[in-house]
C-alpha cells in the first residue's frame, strides 16, 4: 500500500505539472520587441515622373519653371534667320505726330525731257514707253531742215520713258518734248496743310509714312511753299524721299504722312513693332539666352514708331524689338502642342 500510496501521488504531482505548463501555454504571450518604423520614402530621383507623364517640376516642356509664365526657346542663328532683331530697353522719345495726306512725286531733277535741237523730220526713234535708258543713250536721230543732216537726240538722265509724244516721220521744232524720262532715284512727297496743321509743321521735321506692305519710311520736310492754292485753301509741304523709296512708292500714288510736332522724353521707350499682345495681355519679349520670356507690361503714351512701357519691363533688359510676331506664335503653338 505504501508503494501504491507512493505512486499515486508521484502521478498527480506530475499531472498537476503538466496543466501549470498548459496553462502557461495557453496563456498571454510576453509582448515582442517594438518594431521598428518604416524608413521615411525616399524622394523621387530628379526627372523621375509621377505616372502622368510630367517631370518633377511640373513645368510646361520648354517654357521654363514657372507656373503661368509663357517663355520658348530658339537658337540664335534660327532667330536671326526668321527676321529676330534684339535690342535693349531704355529711354526714348516718344513723338507727338500729325496726320496729313499727301502724293508721291517726280523731283523736279528726277525729270528730264528729250526734245529735238533743231526743226526737222524724225528719222528714227529707238526707245518705247516704259523701257530704262541710260545717259547719253542715242533716242531719237533727226534730220535738220536747213542742214539736211541728221544728228543724234541723246537722253539727258538716267531713268524710265513715262512719255512718247512723236513718231517716226513727224516734224518737230522743240516745242514739244519727243521723250519724258523720269528717274526713279529722285522722287519727293508734296503733303497738303490746312491752316490748323500749318502751324505747326517747319521744315526739317521728321516725317513717316507707312506703305501698304507695312514698311515705315522715314524722311524729312524740305521745304514750304509759300503759297495758298485758291482752291483748297492749302499750303504744300515737301518731302524728298530717300532713293530707297522708290521700291515701294510711285509717282501719283496717295498717301499719309505722320508729321513730329513735338518730342517727350521716356523713362523705356520701345519700338511699336516690340510690343506684342498675347492671352489678351500686352507683352514683350525678354531673351536670356536662347530663352524668350514673355513679360506684361504697362503701356503709356505712344507713336508710330515707339511706344511707353510705364510698368513691368526693366531699363537694360535684353529684348526682341523686331520680329516679336515669331516668338509670339512659337509660344502659341508650343501651348497648343502642350494642350494635346
Amino acid at each position: 500500500m505504501t508503494s501504491l500510496n507512493t505512486y499515486l501521488s508521484r502521478s498527480l504531482l506530475l499531472a498537476g505539472v503538466a496543466g501549470l505548463v498548459m496553462l502557461s501555454a495557453c496563456g498571454k504571450k510576453p509582448e515582442a520587441p517594438a518594431a521598428e518604423k518604416p524608413a521615411a520614402e525616399a524622394p523621387k530621383a530628379e526627372g523621375e515622373g509621377d505616372g502622368h507623364g510630367h517631370g518633377a517640376e511640373g513645368g510646361e516642356e520648354g517654357h521654363g519653371e514657372e507656373a503661368g509664365v509663357e517663355k520658348t526657346t530658339m537658337t540664335d542663328e534660327a532667330a536671326k534667320a526668321g527676321g529676330v532683331e534684339i535690342g535693349v530697353a531704355g529711354p526714348g522719345n516718344i513723338d507727338e505726330t500729325v496726320t496729313i495726306a499727301g502724293r508721291v512725286e517726280i523731283a523736279p531733277e528726277g525729270r528730264g525731257e528729250v526734245r529735238a535741237w533743231y526743226p526737222g523730220r524724225i528719222m528714227s526713234m529707238t526707245a518705247q514707253l516704259g523701257q530704262k535708258v541710260s545717259k547719253g543713250q542715242t533716242l531719237a536721230r533727226v534730220e535738220s531742215s536747213e542742214s539736211l543732216q541728221t544728228y543724234s537726240v541723246p537722253a539727258g538722265i538716267s531713268g524710265t520713258i513715262i512719255e512718247k509724244n512723236a513718231n517716226v516721220g513727224d516734224i518737230t521744232a522743240g516745242e514739244r518734248a519727243m521723250y519724258v524720262i523720269a528717274s526713279s532715284n529722285a522722287i519727293q512727297a508734296s503733303f497738303y496743310l490746312f491752316p490748323r496743321d500749318a502751324e505747326s509743321v517747319r521744315s526739317g521735321q521728321t516725317v513717316t509714312i507707312k506703305t501698304l506692305g507695312g514698311k515705315v519710311i522715314t524722311a524729312t520736310v524740305s521745304s514750304m511753299l509759300p503759297s495758298v492754292d485758291p482752291r483748297t485753301q492749302t499750303l504744300t509741304a515737301i518731302v524728298k524721299l530717300p532713293a530707297s523709296a522708290a521700291e515701294d512708292l510711285r509717282p501719283g500714288m496717295a498717301i499719309e504722312g505722320q508729321f513730329v510736332t513735338t518730342q517727350t522724353p521716356a523713362n523705356i521707350a520701345v519700338p511699336v513693332d516690340a510690343l506684342q499682345t498675347l492671352e489678351e495681355k500686352q507683352v514683350i519679349f525678354v531673351k536670356n539666352g536662347t530663352t524668350y520670356t514673355a513679360v506684361p507690361v504697362q503701356v503709356g503714351r505712344q507713336s508710330a514708331r515707339m511706344v511707353e512701357i510705364t510698368g513691368g519691363l526693366q531699363g537694360g533688359e535684353t529684348i526682341v524689338t523686331k520680329g516679336a510676331f515669331l516668338i509670339r506664335a512659337d509660344i502659341a503653338k508650343s501651348g497648343a502642342e502642350h494642350e494635346h
